[in-house]
């Protein structure tokens, strides 16, 4: 599935995704291989993740079939 995001920013990108998987944010850090509290936080827009942390979450969406077109430049 073709999820067009290219006007979120990455919190909301991570949680459209969430939402999307019906996911808590415990259920989608134990699945990307990340705390609960850094899913808090991005969803939050308390932190900027790091490249690889942004990585793990775009992999993830692809193992699930969702296919994110564009991101917001910013």
């Amino acid at each position: 599935m073709k999820l067009d995001i290219k006007n979120l920013d990455f919190p909301e990108q991570v949680k459209t995704v969430r939402v999307l998987l019906q996911l808590t944010q415990t259920e989608l850090a134990e699945q990307i291989g990340i705390s609960y509290a850094t899913v808090s936080r991005w969803e939050r827009e308390n932190r900027t993740p790091h490249l690889a942390m942004v990585g793990k979450f775009y992999s993830f969406c692809m193992r699930n079939g969702i296919e994110i077109e564009a991101t917001k430049e910013e």
